[in-house]
This record gives C-alpha cells, structure tokens and sequence, in this order.
C-alpha cells in the first residue's frame, strides 16, 4: 500500500520536481573515505579475575600491554617476533 499525499503542493518544491529520484538512485555510488586507523589491538587475552594482556599497534611499532581492573601498563615494546611466554613469565614475576 503506497502513502498518499492529500495535498502536494504542500510539499517541497525539490519533492514536487522529482530530483530526489536520480539523487536516491545515485546513492549507492557514493562511496566514504575513511582515514586509515592508525591505532588498533592486533590480539588480547584475558588472565582472569579481570586481567588482560594485549597486543597494540600504532602505525608500525608494536606494544604489548597488561591491565586491570584500575590501571594499564607497558609490559614490552615488541621489535620484532617476541617470546610471549618469557615476556609474560618476566612480568608475572615483578607483580610479586
């Protein structure tokens, strides 16, 4: 069932003429550009209790960071292929 207009000369003169037509065909054409992001999580992992680590990259430098439930910290900054389970050991231990 098609909604119909009592009065159309009420409407606006830009409804009335039909340009909104080709402008509603032409929308799918129309593309956005988004800025690259330049901040992203590449992977994270919850510790349990409310804890995470997690891996941040900002443009080509590479972070890996643990939090809680009140705070975040610089565990690493990763150069290259990194040893998680050492990283991770190394850190547990200073949290004692």
């Amino acid at each position: 069932m098609e909604p119909t207009i009592k009065n159309p000369n009420a409407l606006p003169s830009a409804l009335r003429c039909g340009w909104w037509v080709n402008l509603w065909r032409a929308l799918p054409a129309v593309r956005v550009r988004r800025a690259p992001r330049r901040l992203r999580v590449c992977e994270s992992l919850s510790l349990g209790e409310k804890r995470m680590v997690a891996v941040i990259q900002y443009e080509e430098q590479k972070f890996l960071v643990g939090g809680g439930t009140g705070s975040v910290a610089l565990l690493a900054r990763l150069d290259s292929a990194p040893d998680f389970a050492q990283l991770l050991t190394e850190w547990c231990e200073r949290q004692r």
